[in-house]
């Protein structure tokens, strides 16, 4: 379908939603709406830690996030309470398939919450345990399931009341869900977020609705760009920065409606305040304000979630703190080093997977390693490793020509963000997280040429020209890349299956292995000798301005 079509289509669903507008019931005058909104908690049920100089500084974590929602909820009864997703990640959600955190969202009293791209990175089956264990009404507009048991814990919309005033929210995956996480293929998108919404917003109104909120999964950009189009939402929250915004954005749509658009950020480190007045179906802007409630040890405690939140970080401690080896000297793990150019702990990870398989090349994705913090030297236990590599995905091994590995570097180097001419557009361009690092290659890069541009389906825009070189290491020596011959490449399975919009990967002939990759990294560490590692970095990927 035409642009241009969609776009007469979507128009004409509009009209009778329109005309319903004037039948349907809307609030009385100067209605008042308080949502207290929690983003991206990413399993932070704890408070964050963060040394600064010899002082320790704790923030976030729904422990204290708890805490505050409850003295709100205190001040103001009526208030609803709605997360919007990515409410599970890494370790804990892997060991415990989401026990912890949605019984801590429940007791910290979350009426309703989105369905997140982390919720998906185990698969569906995963997400289907983890659903078992939620009391809260989980939401998703735009996602279908062929397996039922999962379309029936997954619901389109929900009505909830604050006060007299019944209020329909409703929420929308990102569009490249395939592209961030592990859905499957029988997990279907509708990428048309226009048609679905004026669905919803249809539906709810049919079932008495009188204030209308979406929990997105967006960009602020696609946030934005669809508010632009309906009518009859009034406040967009959440996205998928993992940024706050301090000061709302009010969008104006058709006839000029206008929408709120507004985030908290992630790990719980702010609680999102909309108070929302409506006069005449309409959001009153001067009557409508969002704020953000900063999250601190002095927000106070909830005790059913710190109880649940102790009783599964000390069951997680007793099974993972056995040692695995050591770490000779600090390696920094931040995403900002991974996912940017050589990093030290990436060289480990990939000269394991390489030496463990036996291939030419050992690769893992920026995104793929986590952590996001510069981890100390000394004993290592599986908690640091799983910390590293949460998402316990299986190694695969990519037989690839000469030719094609030149193709992933240029879409690597494309998820790099050069200097101020060079604008970053996450819709037409590998994730920051596609950015690979490597063992057994050697290449530079040039962040004065352009970079690759990929739509969000995999589907290739332009090639880039940023690799200006590139070898492989072969019978002891570094030689040449060759077009026509084929190397076979170690990675997870993720970026094996064209992950990051890596698609490639996807041309070349795979082997799975049943490996996964934190094991090949452990057998890796505990081979060495004294079970030792020293990090350092030797010059395999070389990134200049020129």
């Amino acid at each position: 379908m035409t642009h241009f079509k969609q776009r007469i289509l979507s128009r004409t669903l509009l009209l009778p939603l329109f005309l319903f507008f004037l039948l349907a019931p809307s609030p009385a005058a100067g209605a008042r709406i308080s949502v207290l909104f929690l983003g991206d908690l990413h399993s932070q049920l704890l408070p964050v830690s963060l040394k600064t100089n010899k002082t320790t500084v704790f923030f976030g974590g729904l422990v204290h996030g708890a805490g505050l929602l409850a003295k709100e909820k205190a001040a103001e009864p009526d208030s609803l309470i709605l997360q919007g997703g990515d409410a599970v990640s890494g370790i804990t959600w892997l060991h415990f398939s989401g026990e912890p955190e949605f019984s801590a969202l429940a007791a910290a009293g979350v009426q309703a919450m989105l369905l997140g791209n982390h919720e998906f990175n185990y698969g569906p089956e995963h997400l289907k345990r983890g659903l078992s264990f939620s009391s809260i009404p989980v939401l998703s507009s735009n996602l279908t399931f062929d397996d039922w048991e999962l379309a029936e814990r997954v619901s389109r919309h929900v009505i909830l009341k604050s006060g007299d005033t019944s209020v329909g929210v409703f929420g929308l995956a990102s569009p490249n869900l395939s592209a961030q996480a592990s859905p499957g293929p029988r997990v279907h998108i509708d990428r048309n977020l226009e048609d679905v919404s004026v669905k919803m917003i249809r539906e709810l109104r049919e079932k008495g609705a009188e204030a209308i909120i979406a929990l997105s999964r967006l960009t602020r950009e696609e946030n934005a760009n669809l508010a632009s189009s309906l009518e009859g939402v009034h406040a967009i929250l959440g996205g998928s920065s993992n940024e706050e915004t301090p000061n709302a954005l009010f969008v104006q749509g058709p006839n000029g409606w206008e929408t709120l658009l507004a985030e908290s950020g992630a790990y719980g480190a702010f609680i999102g305040k909309l108070a929302l007045t409506i006069s005449e179906g309409r959001t009153d802007r001067e009557k409508t304000s969002w704020k953000l409630l900063r999250v601190t040890p002095q927000s106070g405690r909830h005790p059913e979630v710190e109880r649940i939140a102790s009783s599964f970080e000390n069951r997680l401690n007793e099974a993972l703190i056995s040692t695995v080896g050591i770490f000779e000297n600090y390696v920094d793990g931040r995403s900002s080093t991974v996912r940017r150019g050589e990093s030290s702990l990436g060289n480990f990870i990939c000269d394991a997977l390489r030496w463990r398989f036996k291939t030419d090349i050992g690769m893992i994705n920026g995104g793929g390693i986590r952590g996001d913090r510069i981890f100390p030297a000394g004993n290592v236990s599986w908690k640091t490793l799983m910390e590293i590599l949460p998402y316990n995905n299986p190694v695969y091994i990519v037989s690839l020509k000469g030719s094609q590995l030149r193709q992933i570097l240029e879409l690597s180097a494309g998820a790099l963000k050069g200097g101020e001419n060079d604008h970053y557009d996450p819709n037409t361009r590998p994730h920051t997280g596609a950015f690979l690092q490597l063992s057994g290659l050697r290449v530079e890069y040039s962040l004065k040429g352009e970079p690759s541009l990929v739509e969000a389906d995999g589907k290739l825009i332009r090639w880039g020209n940023r690799l200006r070189s590139l070898s492989v290491f072969s019978d002891g020596e570094w030689r040449p890349l060759d077009d026509d011959r084929v190397y076979t490449v170690a990675v997870n399975s993720w970026t094996a299956g064209g992950g990051d919009r890596l698609f490639v990967f996807a041309e070349g002939t795979t082997e799975k292995t049943d490996i996964r990759d934190i094991d090949a990294v452990a057998e890796y560490l505990m081979s060495r000798k004294d079970k030792t590692v020293r990090f350092g970095k030797d010059g395999r990927i070389s990134i200049t301005d020129s």
